[in-house]
């Protein structure tokens, strides 16, 4: 029974670390997946990153819908409150580190003060 758990949880492991791209060659189904990657706070991937793992043949026009569909969600991501995401304890890749200056320093000060009691 442990040794049916671990398995489990190792191929759990390698499945969300591994990040595929889309199936299709639809430039919205690429743009979704960019954004969906932004949202969560990946770094952008390199076309040659994106080749090697892609399901499909990934054109230059994939790649840029990719890129826009990435571009929005960052904007998005970048929004939020980098305290409340260091408090929780989430990782921060550095994505914003371009668009707002300051957020590695709330999210650090943020994942400072986790634990801390607030009166």
């Amino acid at each position: 029974m442990v040794k049916l758990c671990t398995v489990m949880v190792a191929l759990l492991l390698t499945a969300c670390a591994t990040q595929l791209g889309p199936s299709s060659s639809l430039a919205d189904d690429w743009a979704q997946f960019g954004e969906e990657q932004a949202l969560v706070g990946y770094e952008k991937m390199t076309l040659q990153d994106l080749q090697s793992s892609a399901q499909v043949e990934l054109t230059e026009t994939l790649y840029r819908a990719y890129s826009a569909g990435y571009e929005k969600g960052r904007t998005e991501y970048c929004q939020q409150d980098p305290r409340l995401l260091g408090k929780r304890g989430e990782m921060y890749r550095g994505i914003c580190d371009e668009l707002r200056p300051t957020f590695r320093t709330w999210y650090m000060n943020g994942k400072a003060s986790r634990g801390r009691y607030s009166y």
